[in-house]
């Protein structure tokens, strides 16, 4: 039952139609809570909510639905693969797009929404801070349902102890007396010639 609710769940057209209203957790107060129906067919025919409480480490959810009950699951917040933003269209109207921003996992039956949108003034804001919060990477999601790092790393970056330069100094800091590699003092006379283009540094 599980993997044909999923698969009706990953279908590209039924992740772009949205029916419901906005729904906005803030990731600055944890736990966050969020509540949504199904958005896909056969899970809403059943009337299923989902009831998600998002913390830093886990994600609690209940699935309830009045002909098959609740069912109560948990996931560590590290097992999802990140934060994705996409664009879908309320009741299939291409006219109106509404911007949603959720946490992705490997099985779709477990991804969780975070952020609903009809005019997107937040949900750049929302996608960014709820990766920061969590630690989990920004994702794109493109029509075909594919999703891709928003900003991808050609590598690494290790930090080591600081190395500080040869003859380093506590008065390194201070204004030089002199300019480049002339060893001449900054005010002396005989670099101001009357009437005459000054001495080059």
């Amino acid at each position: 039952m599980s993997d044909w609710w999923t698969k009706n769940m990953t279908r590209a057209g039924a992740r772009r139609n949205w029916r419901d209203g906005e729904i906005d957790a803030d990731p600055y107060l944890m736990p966050a809570y969020t509540a949504g129906p199904a958005q896909d067919l056969p899970r809403r025919a059943a009337g299923f909510i989902r009831y998600a409480a998002i913390y830093r480490d886990m994600v609690t959810v209940n699935d309830s639905s009045p002909l098959f009950g609740v069912w109560t699951w948990r996931e560590s917040i590290r097992a999802y693969k990140g934060v994705s933003i996409r664009v879908a269209y309320r009741r299939g109207d291409t006219k109106e797009p509404v911007i949603i921003v959720e946490l992705i996992h490997p099985d779709a039956a477990k991804n969780v929404l975070l952020h609903v949108s009809f005019d997107g003034a937040d949900a750049s804001a929302r996608w960014r801070s709820w990766s920061k919060e969590l630690g989990l990477p920004a994702l794109v999601e493109d029509r075909s349902g594919e999703t891709r790092l928003a900003d991808p790393k050609l590598g690494g970056v290790f930090l080591g102890e600081p190395q500080p330069h040869k003859g380093a100094s506590a008065l390194s800091a201070r204004r030089p007396l002199s300019f480049g590699y002339t060893g001449r003092g900054r005010y002396w006379p005989d670099r101001l010639v009357t009437g005459a283009r000054p001495h080059a540094y």
